[in-house]
């Protein structure tokens, strides 16, 4: 494995696990509110928003990456024909038809924006209930809602693979909620009711719903939208840290309810407790920061190794945040009030998480014979197969590949799961995105071969 891929492999994995880590750590935080009182730091909504800041350093990265590239003289093809692109190019197919500004397309980010908004705020409300890992699995409800939206809006067919992959799912996170009301820890700092961690779990699972139709719009709609990948997370994150800045928060100021529950929140004590304790403000700084790294080692990781490695690197990513949280609880890093604890519901917590993974997996299996069996009812031509160029798209960053024939769509069926091909919300390494939680998109593939139609081309 090269260095640099090594170094994206690694970042994929640390940076990510920090993210989902830091999420729940800062809520067990205490620091002094306006009262002058010691309190949590629960603050879901303005963990969202630093997650959109997070995305937004994504934009000046991609803009200096555009101009280094412009002002870089042009190298001579190499020995094979083709000169090598970088794995961070800040160039994005241009499709045929799309007339309109980057500006224009930006702007039309706005509606996935919102999605991916909704979506965060659940889950942030969700995790104050429950514990990391936990929270971290029962994202893989998206596959559900992914498979549910796909059939009824894109009008696609599940065949005994998908059921049987939905089917795990769903055994999954039934074992995964099981044991977590079992074990009644949703906090390592203070008790949760069951009540409470009931309600958390389904905040997360219809946080996934949301994701799932954010994917749907995104792979029916702007599949097309040729802005460079790292713009759009940046568009996105700008978009995103304005909506909950200017509109978001000052509703929920003054909504009732009880600061820390979900539904109102002070940003000026907020805004208090950052300033007057270090070691919070430092934690959301860096986890603002790991977004932006997490991004772009995922991005390199897709363009290295592929998709399926990446897809793999997601659920290692799973474990580690597991595994560093019962590190947190039984070493003097967690200093007492940080982590989870192992006990024998546990068990039945990992007998879950083997299951999700498994049903994953047949999921995708079932995606892969799917293409297959078009290929082999004839539904593309000899010439649709000949060379099907399967360019980088908005949302896997990766480099352009050419595959020969019925045996290259194979390939590509086998090793493009859908949040990691579909769609571009795909790239966004955020709270929200689970790449282990979907399968193939096939509109992608089938987009790259069979010409758009008028309704799509005219997407931009």
């Amino acid at each position: 494995m090269p260095l640099s891929s090594s170094f994206a492999v690694s970042g994929l994995i640390v940076f990510g696990s920090f993210t989902s880590l830091a999420a729940k750590i800062v809520y067990e935080l205490e620091g002094q509110g306006r009262d002058g009182n010691l309190k949590h730091f629960e603050k879901p909504w303005a963990m969202t928003t630093v997650m959109f800041l997070g995305m937004s350093f994504c934009l000046p990265l991609a803009f200096f990456l555009e101009r280094r590239k412009g002002q870089r003289p042009h190298k001579a093809a190499g020995a094979d024909g083709g000169a090598a692109e970088p794995l961070l190019s800040d160039e994005s197919p241009q499709v045929p038809g799309t007339q309109h500004s980057e500006l224009a397309q930006a702007l039309m980010l706005f509606i996935p924006t919102a999605f991916d908004l909704i979506a965060t705020v659940l889950m942030n409300v969700g995790l104050l209930s429950v514990t990391a890992s936990v929270y971290q699995m029962m994202r893989g409800a998206e596959m559900l809602f992914a498979a549910l939206f796909a059939v009824v809006f894109l009008r696609r067919s599940l065949n005994k693979y998908h059921y049987r992959g939905i089917a795990c799912c769903v055994v999954g996170i039934g074992l995964v909620g099981v044991s977590s009301i079992l074990s009644g820890e949703g906090s390592a700092s203070h008790s949760v009711s069951k009540e409470a961690m009931l309600t958390g779990m389904g905040l997360i699972i219809a946080s996934q719903c949301v994701q799932a139709a954010q994917i749907t719009f995104e792979d029916f709609f702007m599949a097309d939208l040729a802005i460079p990948p790292l713009k759009i997370v940046g568009y996105e994150g700008v978009l995103g840290a304005a909506t909950m800045l200017l509109l978001v928060l000052p509703i929920v100021q003054r909504m009732p309810g009880l600061d820390g529950q979900g539904l109102h929140e002070d940003s000026l004590d907020t805004w208090h407790m950052i300033t007057h304790s270090s070691v919070i403000a430092t934690v959301l700084a860096v986890d603002a920061c790991a977004l932006l790294l997490y991004n772009v080692a995922g991005m390199c990781v897709t363009g290295h190794l592929g998709a399926v490695f990446r897809t793999v690197l997601e659920t290692t990513r799973t474990l580690f945040v597991w595994l560093i949280d019962l590190l947190l609880f039984y070493t003097p890093l967690g200093l007492g009030k940080l982590g989870e604890s192992w006990s024998v519901y546990s068990w039945i917590q990992a007998v879950g998480f083997i299951v999700l993974v498994t049903g994953t997996v047949v999921y995708g299996k079932g995606d892969e014979a799917e293409v297959a069996e078009e290929i082999a009812e004839g539904q593309f031509t000899d010439e649709q197969l000949v060379a099907p160029s399967l360019p980088p798209s908005a949302s896997s960053g990766a480099v352009a590949m050419v595959l020969p024939g019925a045996a290259g769509l194979a390939a590509a069926a086998s090793s493009m799961p859908i949040m990691m091909g579909a769609s571009m919300g795909s790239l966004r390494s955020t709270m929200n995105v689970n790449a282990f939680s979907g399968s193939l998109s096939r509109s992608l593939i089938r987009s790259r071969i069979v010409p758009a139609s008028p309704r799509r081309a005219a997407a931009p």
